[in-house]
Order: C-alpha cells, then sequence, then structure tokens
C-alpha cells in the first residue's frame, strides 16, 4: 500500500513540478527523476557491478565508475549540500539494483553513518539522503539506529591502504536491533573498501546473518585521488 502511495505521489509531483536535468537543464524523466536520458547514459558504468567481498562483506555492488560527470555530482550532495541530487544518485542506485533482483533477500538498508561531529558540521548525511530514495526503488525499508560512528576518522582521500584500514579500525558501533537481519550498507563512493568493511564486521559481530554494500560508483584509488584533490569524506 505504502509503495503504491509512495508511486502516485511522484506522479503527481511530476505533473505539478516537471523533472529537470540537474546536469544539462533540459527535461528530465518521468515521473520525477532530474535527469535525462542522455545524461544518464553519459554515466561511467563499472565493469563488474558486483564484487564478492572484500570480506566480511558478501558482496560489494556499484552500478557506476567515479568518473566525470558522477564525480560532479557526488560533490554536488557532499560539499555543496545538493539534496537534489540525492534523490536523483538514490533512484538510480535503487532501480539499478531492483532490475539485478539484489533487494529480494534483504531485510534493511543502513547508510554509512556519520560521526555526530561530521554531521553537525554538514548538516545531513549524503549516505542517508541516498537511502532513503534507494529504498523507494527496492523495497528494503531504512534504518538508521542500526550503526553508529563512535569515534571521529580522518579523512579517508589521499591515504595509503594500510592507514585506511587503521583509520576506520573501530570506527563502528552495531545496534542489537541487527541481529538476524540481511544488512544492506549504502554509501556514495567506495575506493578501497576499508570503511565497509569495518561496519560489515561491527554489524556481524552484533549477529547480522549477512552484510552486503550498494554504493553509487566504485573509485580507482589513482583515481579517486586526483579527482578528489581538495576534497573531504566522511
Amino acid at each position: 500500500m505504502s509503495d503504491w502511495v509512495d508511486r502516485s505521489l511522484d506522479r503527481l509531483g511530476g505533473l505539478l513540478l516537471p523533472p529537470r536535468c540537474i546536469l544539462c537543464g533540459g527535461r528530465g524523466q518521468a515521473p520525477l527523476l532530474d535527469l535525462c536520458g542522455p545524461c544518464e547514459q553519459s554515466l561511467p558504468p563499472a565493469d563488474p557491478v558486483v564484487r564478492p567481498g572484500p570480506a566480511p562483506l558478501r558482496n560489494s555492488y556499484a552500478p557506476f565508475e567515479y568518473g566525470h560527470p558522477l564525480d560532479h555530482l557526488v560533490h554536488a550532495l557532499k560539499y555543496h549540500g545538493q539534496l537534489a541530487v540525492g534523490r536523483v544518485l538514490g533512484s538510480l542506485l535503487g532501480s539499478r539494483a531492483a532490475a539485478m533482483g539484489l533487494g529480494r533477500d534483504a531485510d534493511v538498508l543502513l547508510p554509512v553513518p556519520l560521526h555526530r561531529s561530521r554531521h553537525a558540521t554538514r548538516g545531513f548525511n549524503q549516505s542517508a539522503e541516498i537511502a532513503r530514495w534507494v529504498s523507494r526503488q527496492a523495497g528494503p525499508p531504512v534504518d538508521l539506529r542500526l550503526a553508529t560512528r563512535r569515534r571521529a576518522t580522518l579523512p579517508q582521500v589521499g591515504l595509503q591502504l594500510p592507514d585506511r584500514e587503521a583509520n576506520m579500525h573501530g570506527a563502528f558501533e552495531a545496534a542489537a536491533g541487527v541481529s538476524g537481519r540481511r544488512v544492506v550498507v549504502i554509501d556514495d563512493v567506495t575506493t578501497t573498501g576499508s570503511t565497509l568493511q569495518e561496519l560489515a564486521a561491527a554489524l556481524i559481530a552484533a549477529g547480522a546473518v549477512e552484510v552486503d554494500a550498494w554504493c553509487v560508483a566504485r573509485a580507482d584509488r589513482r583515481e579517486a585521488r586526483a579527482t578528489a584533490a581538495g576534497e573531504r569524506s566522511p
């Protein structure tokens, strides 16, 4: 029933305020995707989109590579607070995951938590903005209470793999409510997978049955350092 209401509201919203492409300004796609077809086709696809692990993750899924113009969208959401971009990225991620049947055995979606100090500075969690639109497309509900980031970590951009792993070690604490559940972790971009691994480890330790990760994009470490020069990430 709620899915039917959501779809009806989307159609109504698209009629009242037709979607506009956030990249080129042209007409978006019905009912409510602020991205035109040609701009969507310009987003660089990942190959492969599903990879096993890294353990203790079961699988990680990312439909796109982190390159132009997707990097512009991620930057606009994370560092400029353009929350409409979260709707676009979440809709793209959710629709593609649903088309592959990836959410059929999932119980809940968990956005990668921000530390409270970072959340206070930024004013929102970009992964949570993406996750709520993933849920609209793929089905599983979002639960923000299943884990917290218990200490502030350094930005991961520019760190080598051992430093990334050390930076994230022990950063997350999972809640008892995760026990017995199949969890999908949602994030914007994954590079080495250190953040996702550490969060998955906390969830498994708290009793999660399986943990997968869905990210909008996957970045090559060398390309990510060049693209993200001057940026900061959680």
